[in-house]
C-alpha cells in the first residue's frame, strides 16, 4: 500500500550526473515517487506518494554505474533514463502497478494507438520497444517472455534528411554570416563586457533589413550562428562539431598541425585539410578568414589545453556549447523575430544534418559515389538511411524537366539535347541546384590528391569517352581516372591527415590481398609490386609517424575504408588504359 513520505532528505548518491552536452541528470530519486517529479520539486522538500518500486530503482542504478564504468555511452544512458521515466509516469497516471507484464503491455497498446493515430512514427515505436526491452530483460532480469504479445513494428516510415535547395541557402547563408561578423566585432571591442554580463543583460545589437535587434547572450548567439557556418563549409556531423578542441598550432604553413595544404572538397571549391586535436575538416579557402575569427572569438572566451573550439558563457561560466544552446537560438531569438519561408510555403531553419545532405547531394553529383564515401565517411547503410533523399522539390523540378524533354523527344524525334532547345530549357533544374566551379586540386579514390584531374592524361579519357559517345554536352570534360597511375606521377599530392591515410592503407592492404585472385605470384606481380613497393618506399616514410600510426589504428579498429573494403574492388582497376597514356 502506498504511503505518503518526505522527501527533503535527498539523496545525493541516487543522481548521476552525466558527460552529455547538455549535462544531463540521471536522478534515480524521481523515480521513487509517483509521477517521477523534477529534481528540484524533490529537492524543495515537500509531500510525494512512494510509488514502492525501490527494490526495481536500486537495480537499475546499480546497472547504470557498472555501465559507466564499462565506457557506455552516456547520451544512450540517458535516453534509457529518459524514457524509463516516462514509463512510470504513464503507469502512474494510469493508477498501475509498475515493472509487470500487464502493465507493459498496456503501455506498449498506448504507443500503437499513437502509431495509428499518427502521432508517433512507427520507427519511433520501434526505438522505445527497444528500450523496454533494455529496461526489463537487460537491467532488470525480468523474463522475457513479458514481451510475447507486444507488437513488433518495422521503421519503414523513417525519412532521410532532406537537402537545401539554393534557394534556401540563399535566405540563411547571409542571415547566419550576419548574425556572427556583427556580434563578434562587438566582442573582440569589449570582450570584458560581455563575458561578465548577466544572461539576462542586453549588451549586443544585431541589425538586419533596416531593423535593429538588442541581444541578451550575444556570445551564445555568435557561437550558434559559427556552428551552422561551419557546418555548411564542411558537412561535419553536430556531435563531431561539439567535440572539436582549439587546435593547438594555428600556422598556415604548410605541413603544420592545423592548415596543411589544399585538398579538394565535396563542395568542389580549393579547399584546406584541418585538423584540430583528434578531429579532421575541411575548409574552403573563401571561408578561412571566417575560422580565424571564429577560433579568435573562442580563445578570447577561454583558451586553455581543455578549451572547445565551440564554446559559450553562461552565468560568467564558460561552457562548451550544446543541443539545448541550438535549440533555445531558433526557438527563443530566431523564429521569434525573422521569418524564412521556402518554396513551397513551409518555415526554414537552418539543421545541421540538412547542410549535411546538401554536400552529399553535391559531392555525388559532382564526383560520384566513390567520393562521396570517401568524403563523408559514412557506410552505404548510412548514406541510403540518411543522406539519399536530396530535396523534394528539386527532385520534382528534375522529374518535370526529364518528362518535358522525354515527350519532346518522342513527338519531334529528335535526340535530347535537341528537345531541350526546342523547349528552350536553358539551364536544367539539376544544373542550377549543383552549380558550382571544378576545382584545380581533387582527392582521388586511392588516398592521394591530384594537382591535374583535367591536365593532359584527362585529355584521353575525355577523347576516348567522346569518340564512344559517353559526354552528355559539347566541352564536357572527364577528369583523369587511372588510379594505379597516380603513384609517381608530378601530379600526385599526399595530404597528411588520418582518413587520407586511412584511405592509403586500405587500398594498399586491398591490392596485397587480392594476390588470391591472380593466376600466379608473378601475375600479381605483373600488376601490383611497383605500386605496393612505391607506396612503402616512397611515401609512408615520409608520412609524420604520429598521423600514420593513427590512422594505422584506425584501420586496425575500424576495417578497411568504405571505399576498398573488399579485395575485389581493386581488380576493376588493372588497367586497360594505363599503357595507353604512358
Amino acid at each position: 500500500m502506498s504511503k505518503v513520505i518526505y522527501l527533503s532528505d535527498w539523496k545525493h548518491e541516487l543522481c548521476i550526473q552525466l558527460n552529455t552536452s547538455d549535462h544531463n541528470l540521471a536522478d534515480f530519486n524521481r523515480l521513487l515517487v509517483k509521477g517521477c517529479p523534477s529534481t528540484r520539486l524533490l529537492q524543495q522538500g515537500g509531500k510525494f506518494e512512494s510509488a514502492n518500486r525501490e527494490h526495481f530503482i536500486l537495480q537499475l542504478k546499480h546497472k547504470f554505474d557498472e555501465e559507466i564504468q564499462e565506457g557506455a555511452s552516456h547520451n544512450t544512458l540517458y535516453y534509457t533514463f529518459k524514457e524509463t521515466a516516462s514509463y512510470l509516469s504513464w503507469s502512474d497516471a494510469e493508477g498501475i502497478i509498475t515493472f509487470t507484464q500487464s502493465s507493459l503491455e498496456r503501455y506498449m497498446s498506448f504507443l500503437q494507438n499513437r502509431v495509428m493515430l499518427g502521432s508517433l512514427k512507427r520507427s519511433t515505436y520501434k526505438k522505445l520497444r527497444s528500450q523496454m526491452v533494455k529496461l526489463f530483460v537487460r537491467y532488470l532480469e525480468l523474463p522475457s517472455h513479458y514481451f510475447d504479445n507486444i507488437i513488433v513494428m518495422d521503421n519503414k516510415d523513417t525519412e532521410s534528411f532532406e537537402a537545401y535547395t539554393r534557394s534556401d541557402l540563399n535566405q540563411l547563408l547571409p542571415f547566419l554570416r550576419q548574425v556572427f561578423k556583427q556580434t563578434y566585432k562587438q566582442l573582440i571591442e569589449n570582450p570584458d563586457r560581455h563575458i561578465n554580463a548577466h544572461s539576462n543583460q542586453q549588451t549586443m545589437t544585431f541589425e538586419w533589413k533596416g531593423e535593429q535587434y538588442w541581444l541578451c547572450a550575444g556570445i551564445s548567439k555568435m557561437m550558434c550562428a559559427a556552428t551552422f557556418i561551419l557546418a555548411y563549409y564542411t558537412y561535419t556531423n553536430t556531435s563531431d562539431l561539439f567535440q572539436l578542441k582549439q587546435p593547438s598550432n594555428a600556422s598556415m604553413s604548410m605541413g603544420e598541425e592545423w592548415y596543411t595544404m589544399p585538398a579538394f572538397k565535396r563542395r568542389a571549391f580549393k579547399t584546406i585539410q584541418v585538423e584540430m586535436g583528434g578531429h579532421e575538416l575541411d575548409i574552403p579557402k573563401y571561408a578561412l578568414n571566417f575560422f580565424d575569427n571564429l577560433l579568435n572569438a573562442s580563445r578570447i572566451i577561454r583558451s586553455d589545453s581543455k578549451a572547445m573550439l565551440l564554446q559559450t558563457v553562461v552565468s560568467e561560466r564558460v561552457q562548451p556549447l550544446s543541443s539545448s544552446t541550438l535549440q533555445s537560438f531558433l526557438k527563443i531569438w530566431v523564429e521569434k523575430h525573422f521569418t524564412f519561408i521556402d518554396q513551397t510555403g513551409r518555415r526554414l531553419r537552418p539543421v545541421i544534418s540538412r547542410f549535411r545532405e546538401t554536400g552529399t547531394q553535391l559531392t555525388a553529383y559532382h564526383q560520384g559515389e566513390m567520393v562521396n564515401d570517401i568524403m563523408l565517411n559514412n557506410t552505404p547503410q548510412t548514406r541510403k538511411r540518411n543522406y539519399s533523399k536530396g530535396n523534394k522539390l528539386a527532385n520534382n523540378g528534375m522529374m518535370q524537366d526529364t518528362i518535358s524533354i522525354r515527350e519532346e523527344q518522342i513527338k519531334s524525334g529528335v535526340n535530347s539535347q535537341q528537345a531541350r532547345e526546342n523547349l528552350s530549357i536553358k539551364v536544367l533544374v539539376i544544373e542550377d541546384e549543383n552549380k558550382i566551379r571544378y576545382p584545380e586540386l581533387s582527392r582521388t579514390a586511392n588516398g592521394g590528391s591530384c594537382t591535374t584531374p583535367f591536365g593532359k592524361k584527362s585529355e584521353k579519357y575525355t577523347k576516348k569517352a567522346k569518340a564512344q559517345g559517353l559526354l552528355a554536352k559539347e566541352g564536357e570534360k572527364l577528369a583523369c581516372a587511372d588510379l594505379l597511375g597516380c603513384f609517381g606521377c608530378a601530379s600526385q599530392a599526399i595530404v597528411q591527415s588520418i582518413s587520407d591515410i586511412w584511405c592509403l592503407l586500405s587500398f594498399k592492404a586491398c591490392i596485397e590481398e587480392s594476390l588470391y585472385f591472380h593466376l600466379d605470384a608473378s601475375h600479381y606481380r605483373k600488376n601490383f609490386e611497383a605500386i605496393v613497393q612505391f607506396i612503402e618506399q616512397n611515401i609512408l616514410p615520409n608520412l609524420r609517424k604520429r598521423i600514420l600510426r593513427q590512422a594505422e589504428a584506425k584501420l586496425n579498429d575500424d576495417g578497411l575504408h568504405p571505399a576498398w573494403d573488399s579485395s575485389e574492388s581493386v581488380l576493376a582497376l588493372i588497367p586497360n588504359l594505363t599503357d595507353e597514356i604512358k
